[in-house]
């Protein structure tokens, strides 16, 4: 199920590193998580110069936002986050000050992927 949304200044990421990045975080997401790379979704969003604020300034903010079912342990939670921080990092370049990654957690009753309503963690 992961849903990612990365938004990132326009021309920050080429195609090819769009891809690559796709790539190594359906990689990292599906081994982390014991599940094929089809539920990995991913989106790219940017932003024009001077529509990206940190701090009340412009800024290059990166912005990633991954959706998964809830019921993953802590720890599970903060390594998946602490991967995807080091993947976007080396993609990017970005700063730690530039950064923002959220995690979202949803019942998986309330998606369907692949056709079939998620199961719940474990089942």
């Amino acid at each position: 199920m992961p849903l990612y949304r990365i938004t990132t200044p326009e021309g920050l990421l080429s195609p090819e590193a769009k891809a690559a990045l796709a790539s190594e975080i359906t990689e990292f997401h599906s081994g982390m998580a014991g599940l094929d790379v089809a539920y990995t979704k991913l989106v790219f969003d940017s932003f024009a110069p001077g529509d990206g604020f940190v701090g009340g300034k412009a800024a290059p903010a990166v912005l990633l936002t991954v959706k998964i079912r809830e019921g993953r342990p802590a720890d599970y939670k903060n390594k998946l986050l602490f991967g995807l921080k080091s993947l976007l990092q080396g993609a990017t370049g970005a700063q730690d000050v530039d950064m923002l990654l959220a995690l979202e957690e949803m019942p998986a009753s309330n998606a369907i992927e692949l056709g079939e309503l998620m199961p719940d963690i474990g089942k």
